[in-house]
């Protein structure tokens, strides 16, 4: 089985500037950029200070 790798979608590379090219691996906390040498450590959230990802649903943003 191949590496696990999720993309942060819509993430603009600090570096680069390419879109959609933000990474993160499984059991690790570096993100990193898949264009460049980008890395550095995935930030802690401010409410509980561990490393998450909060997803958001954008159908629940639209309003009708």
């Amino acid at each position: 089985m191949g590496k696990f790798v999720q993309f942060i979608s819509g993430a603009i590379c600090p570096s680069c500037k390419a879109s959609d090219t933000i990474a993160i691996g499984k059991d690790n906390n570096i993100i990193y950029c898949v264009k460049c040498d980008f890395k550095e450590a995935r930030p802690l959230s401010p409410n509980n200070k561990t490393n998450t990802i909060n997803a958001v649903n954008i159908d629940d943003l639209k309003t009708t």
